[in-house]
């Protein structure tokens, strides 16, 4: 097992991850702070890191050592961006953190900026066409992905802080510079309503504060969805309120509160340049794009985000991998062959995979009571690849154990309906079904064959070795199978 840390000095604030690499290549994060620094304060017109910000600089990365001392990471990764990159006493600068706190600093260009951008959110999201945003405190990144490839990259010079000094709530006159800057951006004017992925603290705030007003159920940042009206009205309540009702508003940090508006009132202008709808928020961004380079190189990009992520679960939790495997394959065999007495209508091929092969996740906070950790676990387990709904879905499968558990949908509105129960029943007491059929661990039933004869549904297992431990504990389904379908259960 190997630590990594990475510190990443942005233009507002300065961050340390540590990072636990296990020996399959599978990762945590395990440690993250976060400290402001607002290196890009007051930084025009003279193109320089003032003491006072500078000197806040320093104490922040001499912490940070003292921190690392005490962790022991293997390998530490130092990187700046645009404040440090654009400062004509960056020299001077970095020699004051190389001699004060040890620190190397790796000074990265825009380009490669954008680049670990997009590695974060492709490794994490599964987008297959969007256009990523970055907004920083003294620069805003662009990525136009297509077929989850980076086609155009670029970092303009401007962000939270520099436009929150510069124009303040002057919004028409803003809007006018910006729409100048994107118009010399070529690749830029050729995308129809692309689906917006915002990254960085802003967007994130922006996601929260949308989470607080409409009594969200989930408080997860990463892949949460907005519509591009709620993104502008989010912009025009907060720059109707002066900076002290700001601070006021739930969901958004107190630090940010002077400079959000910069922030807003650039997604608002790009959202009426592009004309677009629909925006997506990145939990991910930058430092794990280093995290990914680094565990995979700058050329893989998975092509199955989710599966990645659940495999990276189950090494990081010490799942039984096998299980879960066979679990998934008896469970999809199960609802694909009942597929026509089941409801909905919807793709449920990524919940049902997700719910069957972490159905063991409530293991790891205690055995005996697993399956009443299951809920709460597997919405906190990190999942990537799964919208929300499809998340929720997931976790309810996984948890339901029979007609006497409570699955309160209710709790997840708007996410899930009451619509959605017979879906939740029907897909787990499949799951319990499969996993009652892998009941010794071993894999030994291999496939199912499954005959709907009238008001009988008859399950022919495959496999080699003798499978009555699994055909008996399966039988004990019988009376929840027949009450959700309607039908009897014979196994054979």
């Amino acid at each position: 097992m190997k630590k990594l840390a990475i510190i990443d000095m942005g233009s507002n604030s300065i961050r340390l991850v540590l990072v636990r690499i296990g020996r399959d290549g599978n990762y945590k994060i395990v440690h993250d702070l976060k400290e402001s620094a607002r290196l890009a304060k007051d930084f025009c017109p003279e193109q320089i890191i003032k003491p006072q910000q500078a000197g806040i600089a320093v104490k922040i990365m001499k912490m940070f050592s003292h921190l690392c001392a005490s962790q022991h990471p293997d390998e530490i990764i130092v990187v700046a961006t645009d404040a440090v990159r654009r400062a004509l006493n960056r020299e001077e600068f970095l020699e004051r953190i190389r001699t004060e706190s040890g620190f190397e600093v790796r000074v990265l260009t825009g380009r490669e900026e954008a680049f670990f951008d997009y590695l974060g959110v492709v490794n994490s999201m599964q987008v297959e066409n969007a256009l990523l945003m970055d907004i920083g405190g003294g620069s805003t990144e662009l990525v136009w992905v297509r077929d989850r490839q980076a086609e155009g990259m670029v970092s303009l010079p401007f962000g939270a802080i520099n436009l929150a000094e510069l124009y303040g709530l002057k919004y028409e006159e803003l809007k006018s510079v910006l729409f100048k800057h994107w118009d010399g951006i070529d690749w830029l004017k050729s995308m129809e309503q692309p689906v917006l992925v915002g990254i960085g603290g802003s967007f994130r705030n922006i996601g929260r504060i949308d989470r607080r007003m409409k009594n969200y159920p989930l408080d997860l940042p990463h892949n949460y969805q907005m519509a591009g009206d709620d993104v502008k009205q989010i912009h025009n309540y907060i720059s109707s309120k002066p900076e002290k009702q700001r601070k006021k508003l739930k969901g958004l940090s107190r630090e940010r509160a002077d400079i959000i508006i910069g922030a807003t009132s650039m997604v608002h202008a790009f959202l009426e340049y592009g004309r677009i709808e629909e925006v997506r928020i990145s939990g991910y961004g930058l430092r794990e794009g280093i995290i990914y380079d680094h565990l995979n190189g700058p050329d893989r990009v998975p092509e199955d985000v989710l599966e990645r992520s659940i495999i990276n679960n189950i090494q990081n939790y010490h799942l039984d991998y096998k299980h879960a495997r066979t679990v998934y394959r008896l469970t999809w065999s199960l609802y694909k062959q009942l597929e026509s007495i089941c409801s909905g209508g919807e793709d449920l091929s990524r919940v049902i995979k997700t719910s069957a092969m972490l159905h063991d996740c409530g293991i790891v906070i205690n055995y005996y009571q697993q399956n009443e950790h299951i809920l709460y676990t597997m919405l906190n387990l990190e999942i990537n690849g799964l919208s929300h709904r499809e998340l929720v879905l997931s976790a309810c499968v996984a948890a339901y154990h029979d007609k006497k558990t409570p699955v309160h949908v209710s709790r997840f509105a708007p996410l899930l309906q009451s619509s959605d129960l017979p879906i939740i029943r029907e897909a787990g007491v499949l799951l319990r079904l499969a996993r009652s059929l892998d009941r010794s661990m071993s894999g030994i039933i291999q496939d199912l064959q499954v005959n709907i004869r009238g008001k009988d549904v008859v399950i022919k297992t495959v496999g080699d070795g003798d499978a009555e431990l699994e055909k008996y504990d399966a039988l004990r389904h019988f009376d929840e199978f027949k009450a959700i379908f309607k039908r009897n259960l014979f196994i054979m």
